[in-house]
């Protein structure tokens, strides 16, 4: 067999298992945050294919209110209020999928996860095209998959059809086809990029700021090529002012706006962004020190490689700088820098064009890229996409309410197992708590003691969530003498349950119905001074017949000790 069938072979060899790895990471990962910002795309997708409007009235305020803050209602009507690219590009595909039977108001996820994949593999190759303009063709099937497996483009695109997954993908495309060498009257080329461009800012707003530093790449290479996909951008951002003017009597729709880069937490932002042990680029993907390292060095002595500095270095900085200028800079429920997601394209052109002209000592940085890019494989595809404890720990406690817990490397998101939640949660649940009496009672609202496994209280009482949950308290003193704990509580049908304290059985009983009081003897050395843990186990707890997505069994109402 010759060597270029042999080549051939590798070649579809590999994208043969590659597109299946990833493809089945896709559809097997564990997190999804399909019912997040993303949830409402493909309905907006759906009212596009079948009637060509974007305004979403005809579903009826009842129908959209379950989509809460994604739906927004300007000028009398309704409106997807995230960016809307997405949604567009989305349209002929689920204008299939609706001729297959498919409605966007049930079946959203699954098409969503399915043009997850489309994006992915899309990604993949760009990934390979452009590591191949500066490596061998086995050290970029390498990096590709690599740079895909260790990344955000694992932990945060394959959960879900975001908006960052169209735009990093025509980012992507723009950033390829402006590196490659092409005919100087390629004018064909020159109008993809510009095309391209606009529709990486369509879906994501962030992606402005990749037009003027890789046209400015394009100017120093090819004046006509850059001339000419600027004239294309230009056009298309015109036709989407224009068609914004009139549909919502302003230039832009509000998502696309500058209004909302306000913040007074710039320097915390900026290092949170690259170091923070729960949204840092570089602790999530530690590789990427490499060509931040090498590779203004390496322009430095190449005059032929600086104006890659543009892209694999000016605008990540940029970008890095702006997106730090949110005051919600984190993300809310994330998992790693969902919002510096945007340019791991321009870094990951540096780290190809790093490697590609560290010619004599190249095999020695491979050693340092695949220690730390296994280091990220498993933080991003393994604990990102199949450790559930991952996306709980943005929950309890809401990340959102306590930010503090974004730098606290105590607990890093991407360490969390159900121990390490169970120990973070009591120590933020007992922070602060003053030890109680020998005597007390204590409602379902108190903030003495701490739930674990409850939900948030409603206006009688605080339900189970899940089939055991446990109360924590500080306790004075241990007793000399026999105690009573008194419990009042409801119960979802008839549940079997079991209380412990400290990890000694108090009772076994089972409970039915609504206002049950439980009396449980305490013995003395049950008890003790300091940390207790009251535990209940509820195996027949279950969802309700409404549409609660809770597994509830008991909810408490007073708790006392006498």
């Amino acid at each position: 067999m010759s060597d270029s069938t042999s080549a051939d072979v590798f070649r579809r060899v590999f994208w043969a298992l590659a597109g299946v790895l990833i493809v089945c990471i896709v559809l097997t990962g564990q997190t999804r945050n399909t019912t997040s910002d993303p949830r409402g795309t493909l309905l907006l997708s759906q009212t596009l294919a079948q009637h060509g409007e974007v305004r979403l009235d005809r579903y009826g305020s009842k129908v959209l209110q379950r989509y809460g803050y994604v739906i927004q209602q300007k000028n009398d009507h309704f409106y997807y209020y995230f960016p809307m690219g997405s949604a567009v590009l989305s349209a002929p595909f689920v204008g299939l999928a609706n001729t297959l039977g498919l409605d966007m108001l049930n079946d959203e996820e699954t098409l969503q996860m399915a043009l997850v994949s489309l994006c992915s593999l899309g990604l993949l190759v760009l990934l390979y095209r452009t590591a191949r303009l500066f490596l061998s063709r086995r050290s970029s099937y390498l990096l590709a998959l690599l740079c895909w497996l260790g990344s955000s483009y694992a932990s945060v695109l394959a959960t879900a059809l975001w908006s960052h997954d169209f735009a990093v993908l025509f980012a992507s495309l723009a950033i390829y086809l402006a590196l490659r060498k092409m005919p100087a009257n390629d004018t064909l080329a020159s109008v993809a990029i510009g095309i391209s461009l606009f529709l990486a800012y369509f879906c994501r707003p962030t992606l402005a700021l990749l037009a003027p530093f890789l046209l400015l790449y394009l100017l120093h290479r090819q004046p006509r090529a850059a001339l000419k996909a600027g004239t294309a951008l230009a056009l298309s951002l015109l036709l989407f002012c224009a068609w914004s003017l009139h549909e919502f009597s302003q230039w832009l729709p509000d998502y696309y706006l500058p209004s909302r880069l306000e913040s007074d937490s710039l320097g915390s932002a900026l290092y949170g962004n690259l170091l923070s042990p729960a949204r840092g680029l570089l602790v999530f993907s530690p590789f990427l020190l490499l060509p931040l390292l090498l590779l203004p060095a390496q322009a430095i002595r190449s005059r032929q490689h600086r104006p890659l500095l543009l892209v694999a270095l000016a605008w990540p900085i940029a970008h890095w700088i702006i997106i730090s200028r949110f005051p919600h800079w984190w993300a809310g429920w994330s998992y790693s820098s969902r919002l510096m997601v945007d340019v791991l394209p321009g870094l990951f052109v540096g780290l190809f064009a790093s490697l590609g002209l560290a010619r004599e000592w190249r095999r020695w940085l491979y050693v340092p890229l695949l220690a730390l890019g296994a280091f990220a494989l498993f933080v991003n595809t393994w604990q990102g996409l199949y450790n559930p404890y991952t996306a709980r720990w943005n929950m309890e406690p809401n990340i959102d309410a306590y930010p503090e817990y974004l730098f606290n490397w105590d607990y890093p998101q991407f360490l969390h197992t159900p121990a390490r939640h169970t120990a973070r949660l009591t120590e933020f649940q007992m922070r602060g708590a003053a030890p109680l009496p020998q005597d007390f009672d204590l409602d379902f609202q108190s903030d003495k003691i701490g739930f674990i496994g409850f939900s948030t209280a409603e206006p009688e009482f605080r339900w189970t969530d899940g089939p055991q949950a446990r109360i924590l308290f500080q306790y004075a003193a241990s007793n000399t003498h026999p105690a009573f704990l008194r419990l009042k509580a409801d119960f979802l049908g008839e549940q079997r349950l079991t209380v412990r304290l400290n990890g000694s059985v108090l009772g076994r009983s089972v409970q039915h119905g609504a206002n049950q009081v439980i009396v449980l003897k305490v013995a003395p050395e049950q008890l003790i001074a300091g940390l207790n843990t009251l535990t209940f186990e509820l195996p027949d707890a279950r969802r309700p017949p409404s549409a609660d997505p809770r597994v509830l069994g008991m909810a408490l109402r007073t708790l006392s000790l006498e």
